[in-house]
């Protein structure tokens, strides 16, 4: 948006600071929409809907241009300009904006560790959360993918733990069998357990060749085992279940979650470290994708 020489409500005329009557009944309209409760980008978002002019034809209007309407001193009358809104009236308007500059909190730590782990389940974006005009949040999808419930902080911290509840409930939702057997058999050990079968018939095996072949496929049998890591996983978040009392906390769920998947249906599923997924119905299994 261009710069204004000269404070939106007022022109030149004759070489003086006169003030433009329809930009004058804007600046009113700001303060008294303030006064009665509307928010900046309220305000802001309507101005610019109607397609009020703010300077050389165009109606982009936003919040910073609407706070400086409301701050600058020039409406009642300083610095030679002609005032347009009285003392009374300004002053309200910005005692009332600096309450609520002091009543506004930090978000607490969980809100902000759900913005870096909610997913949309239909195409694995990152959930965006917004406040709608100061009242309520919304978590939605910027890919446009639509859920049937409205998603709200409430609806999430619910699932999530039901989800949780549900495996501490039954820790055998978490024992997802792995991808890959934990043991291939090999052509060697074939060999070996063939050559041991063949030797032990024999009428006098020696008991120390025996004992070697024995022990060499015994290696080989070992060598061939693959840790079982999701087990392991498993043990792990069911004892964290077990110790914590409190489930929405960021430093406990940053221990135990991957991710926080919302269907479109609205179901919670909760991908936990190692990749087994949960849904708040209580079912439980390996993740689909690596998404």
């Amino acid at each position: 948006m261009a710069n204004r020489m000269i404070s939106y409500g007022y022109g030149i005329e004759n070489g003086m600071i006169v003030i433009i009557p329809s930009e004058a009944e804007v600046v009113k309209e700001i303060f008294n929409a303030y006064l009665n409760g509307k928010i900046l980008k309220e305000i802001a978002i309507d101005l610019s809907e109607r397609g009020v002019i703010f300077f050389e034809g165009r109606s982009e209007w936003n919040k910073n241009t609407v706070v400086r309407i409301i701050q600058n001193n020039k409406y009642i009358g300083e610095n030679n300009y002609p005032a347009i809104i009285d003392s009374e009236t300004f002053e309200k308007v910005n005692s009332q904006k600096e309450a609520k500059g002091h009543k506004k909190e930090k978000q607490p730590e969980i809100i902000e560790y759900l913005k870096g782990v909610v997913y949309c389940g239909e195409c694995s974006r990152l959930l965006h959360r917004r406040v709608t005009w100061g009242i309520r949040e919304k978590w939605y999808c910027e890919g446009g993918c639509k859920c049937e419930k409205y998603i709200d902080d409430n609806f999430i911290f619910c699932g999530v733990r039901k989800v949780l509840c549900a495996v501490k409930d039954n820790s055998q939702l978490l024992n997802a069998s792995e991808d890959k057997p934990t043991y291939i058999k090999t052509q060697e050990i074939m060999r070996y357990m063939n050559e041991i079968g063949r030797y032990i018939n024999e009428r006098t095996p020696n008991f120390n060749t025996g004992k070697k072949l024995i022990m060499e496929c015994a290696s080989l049998k070992f060598a061939a085992c693959r840790y079982n890591s999701k087990n392991t996983v498993a043990e792990y978040i069911a004892e964290q279940l077990t110790q914590e009392q409190e489930y929405l906390q960021k430093g406990f769920l940053r221990k135990i979650i991957e991710r926080i998947i919302v269907k479109a249906d609205g179901n919670i599923v909760v991908r936990f470290i190692g990749g087994v997924e949960v849904s708040e119905n209580g079912i439980g299994g390996n993740c689909g994708s690596a998404s």
